[in-house]
């Protein structure tokens, strides 16, 4: 028995435990001590208490008695599933309270009175002893007492404690123990969750509401301000256009600089649509998809493209057959514009696996040519797209991008090849080999005799096509490279829509030496389009598109998020005009 006491003071799961003072150890050779982590409390016959710490020798006479007790904080975990509070909310509860025997002899001898009904008082003796005496009516007193927002989002570990210390304070007393903290405390309520989310979505819906009314102030606002400033100016003009044949350039240095600005900043407003936008045409994934460029959120039409040519790369639109032509790995899709339907398939008769694929295509009489800067440039006649032949190949990786074809009026077709322009007549025959002067070409535009050139390092150039000089004139000098150019004309008057990052999409007037800001928004814009009666930029991360049509006032578009819609990047976009108007645009 001797041996077991200090044997039984190893068990993790004892709390407290008593014995006689002549079943303690003794040993000639060395002491018997009161172990680490334990106090004892030594009690004589009659009735004189003596404490003795951990590492000394309590040395009990036989008729003593002694009662060990842990050195430690004891945990006591207390739970409340449901307690209503003080705002009528249902919470949840749960803690850990530390408790400690205090080292006194009275103390000591309170607690051997309380709890030593048997002579060892086991862990989960201990917590139910605790438990019985009221530690869940205390906290669920405490949740009584407080409101269900304070508890949850609040601390209320120190306020808890000392709850706990005043409402099992008689308990404290009699059982010499004393609440040195709380730990582990958490609160819940569903109902307060519910309560939460409501008042959130209250008060969003009042700042939708709020927002909306600011929205259409600011919008009738700004319509006001510039229907104001383009009075004006409409007054000027109408003084100096006497003559009803005069044009554009007649009537602009009736104008001073700033006036000029905001008339050419609206002009796409105001001026008659020929070429009107029906569709937005968006490629992304497999995917092909037609937004409404009224209501360009939700697509109107939306189908999946085989990839029996491989990964989608490009799309555009062909006027004259009004076709989408939707370039791939391994050649190009021609889709009916209207419906979708697939009404050819073109494609390199070649298994030779590529990065990117064909990244512009077009109609030039009976025949459709695409660009690929790994396949080179090929031709295919409608009648018979298994005849497809290629116009320029890459040699040992040379030129490196190929790109951006184009046709005239007269029936030439024009492409990018690194940075030269290669020309070929109207049977596909090579004529000529415009040189920008080292500039890598990234897209280029044709209108009339004009010729439009984006370069990698920001430059936009101007050539006439029925000048056999070869002279580029710079007409502006971005930060970027020019991703995409189109041309809108009035009259006399040309305007270059091209995406400009950070500063959204910009008109050029070169004839004018003006540059206005058409489309303003958070994002940086890479690539834009453009026909009479919308503007379209893509995002710098290919994952939502900005559209603005005239209607808006100001110089903001909506934010359609296509990555949400599809999951994938956008690869190309383009828009769709009238058909009854595809002829003159062409």
């Amino acid at each position: 028995m001797s041996r077991d006491i200090l044997e039984r003071l190893k068990n993790a799961n004892l709390t407290a435990l008593q014995c006689r003072g002549e079943d303690w150890p003794r040993s000639l050779l060395s002491n018997r001590n009161v172990p680490a982590g334990w106090i004892a409390l030594r009690q004589r016959a009659d009735g004189k208490r003596v404490v003795i710490p951990a590492g000394e020798n309590p040395d009990p006479e036989r008729d003593d008695v002694l009662l060990f007790v842990r050195d430690a904080e004891l945990a006591i975990p207390v739970a409340v599933s449901e307690c209503r509070a003080a705002g009528g909310n249902i919470v949840k509860a749960s803690c850990t309270i530390q408790m400690r025997w205090r080292r006194d002899a009275d103390e000591l001898a309170a607690a051997r009175k309380t709890f030593m009904d048997f002579n060892a008082l086991t862990n989960d003796r201990f917590v139910q002893r605790v438990t019985e005496a009221g530690a869940a009516a205390a906290l669920k007193q405490f949740i009584r007492q407080n409101q269900a927002d304070e508890l949850v989002e609040g601390d209320q570990r120190e306020a808890l404690a000392e709850s706990l210390r005043e409402h099992l304070k008689r308990f404290l007393f009699g059982a010499g123990l004393s609440i040195e903290r709380v730990s582990g405390l958490e609160f819940s309520s569903d109902t307060l969750k519910e309560q939460q989310a409501l008042r959130r979505e209250t008060a969003e819906r009042v700042e939708r509401i709020k927002a909306r009314q600011m929205v259409e102030e600011a919008a009738l606002a700004a319509t006001q301000r510039k229907l104001d400033d383009l009075a004006g100016v409409m007054d000027k003009l109408g003084a100096a256009a006497k003559d009803e044949n005069m044009q554009w350039h007649d009537l602009l240095p009736s104008l001073s600089p700033a006036e000029r600005g905001r008339l050419l900043e609206n002009l796409w407003r105001i001026t008659p649509d020929r070429h009107t936008a029906r569709a937005i045409v968006v490629v992304a994934g497999q995917e092909c998809l037609w937004l409404d460029p009224a209501k360009p959120e939700t697509a109107v039409r939306r189908i999946t493209i085989d990839d029996d040519l491989g990964g989608l790369r490009s799309v555009g639109f062909s006027p004259q057959r009004n076709a989408l032509l939707i370039g791939a790995a391994s050649g190009v899709w021609m889709l009916d514009a209207d419906d979708g339907s697939v009404t050819g398939k073109f494609e390199v008769p070649s298994a030779e696996q590529t990065r990117t694929g064909f990244n512009a295509a077009v109609i030039t009489g009976d025949t459709l040519v695409a660009t690929h800067s790994q396949r080179g440039c090929w031709a295919w006649p409608l009648a018979q797209p298994s005849a497809g032949r290629a116009l320029l190949r890459p040699e040992a990786g040379v030129p490196k991008t190929i790109r951006s074809v184009v046709t005239t009026s007269d029936g030439r077709v024009l492409f990018a090849a690194d940075d030269t322009i290669r020309v070929f007549d109207s049977e596909l025959n090579a004529t000529d080999r415009l040189d920008t002067g080292g500039k890598t070409v990234t897209c280029i535009h044709v209108l009339g005799d004009s010729l439009y050139v984006g370069t990698k390092d920001g430059l936009v150039l101007h050539d006439r096509l029925d000048d056999s000089r070869e002279l580029f004139e710079v007409v502006h000098r971005a930060h970027d490279a020019v991703e995409s150019i189109h041309a809108r004309r009035w009259n006399d008057l040309v305007e270059l829509v091209i995406p400009a990052d950070s500063q959204g999409v910009l008109g050029i007037y070169g004839d004018e030496g003006v540059t206005t800001r058409l489309l303003e928004c958070s994002t940086p814009i890479r690539r834009a389009w453009a026909c009479d009666d919308v503007v379209v930029g893509l995002s710098d991360h290919r994952d939502s598109l900005i559209v603005m049509n005239a209607n808006m006032p100001q110089r903001t578009g909506r934010e359609v998020h296509v990555a949400r819609m599809t999951g994938r990047s956008i690869q190309d976009a383009c828009i769709v005009v009238s058909s009854d108007q595809g002829a003159a645009q062409a």
